[in-house]
């Protein structure tokens, strides 16, 4: 994912988002962190970085990794998950949230978020728009080829769930030019809309949401295809809305 993902980029974008809401974060946790490219970035530039994932195998390579890093690791399912400490902000990259598929999960994933942050703590998140899995990703197949990889990328879109299927076929590339082993892996993703995600968001307590298109400081455009969400606590907000109502 290296070749197709600039992880680097990623997180200067968040850190422009950091300096823009005047956060200074010590301790982030990286939800969804699999095997923690951004987790290692992040912890590079100084942030002691707390790493959520559900797959303990995928933590253990991240674990190898990270040296003398402040990267701690905490096998949880985001759906739902706890934490013995507060942190100033929450990120998840490379549409991680796309994968909870009911409004219950994603709802379950926020008040958890909002419950292990400090009182302005902030939550950073990006995800595929309804745009980029209904036209982009579509219903269409498409081949890849590293020097590592051949895949086939079989995708298929449902109107009514929301829902965007990937069926990920790929083999290895062996030295002599011939095939190695085969893989299959399944992928669901869902697409909500802006004030659907806005709605969850402050169901739970977050008191100011804003939308950009991915990578920049624009509003979400018509044919946005990534987004970029920024949720805030807030809870003097929250005080002063509740004195309004």
């Amino acid at each position: 994912m290296e070749r197709y993902v600039d992880y680097e980029g990623w997180v200067n974008y968040l850190l422009r988002i950091f300096q823009k809401y005047r956060c200074k974060p010590a301790v982030i946790i990286d939800l969804a962190c699999g095997t923690g490219i951004p987790t290692l970035l992040l912890a590079k530039k100084g942030y002691r970085v707390i790493g959520i994932d559900r797959s303990p195998e995928m933590l253990a390579v991240l674990l190898n990794k990270k040296e003398n890093l402040l990267i701690e690791v905490h096998c949880a399912d985001i759906r739902n998950f706890t934490l013995p400490v507060r942190v100033d902000a929450a990120v998840s990259f490379y549409d991680s949230i796309n994968y909870l598929l009911t409004e219950d999960d994603l709802i379950g994933c926020f008040r958890s978020v909002h419950n292990v942050l400090h009182e302005n703590g902030i939550f950073v998140f990006d995800m595929n728009t309804v745009y980029g899995l209904e036209k982009q990703w579509g219903n269409r197949t498409i081949t890849r080829e590293t020097d590592e990889l051949i895949s086939i990328w079989q995708c298929s879109f449902d109107p009514t769930t929301m829902i965007s299927t990937l069926h990920l076929i790929f083999w290895e590339k062996l030295p002599d030019g011939t095939l190695g082993n085969k893989y299959e892996e399944l992928h669901k993703e869902r697409a909500y809309t802006e004030n659907e995600l806005r709605t969850a968001l402050k169901q739970v307590g977050f008191a100011r949401v804003r939308f950009y298109h991915h990578g920049s400081f624009l509003p979400v455009g018509a044919i946005t295809t990534r987004m970029m969400i920024i949720a805030e606590k807030c809870p003097h907000l929250q005080s002063k809305q509740r004195r309004l109502k």
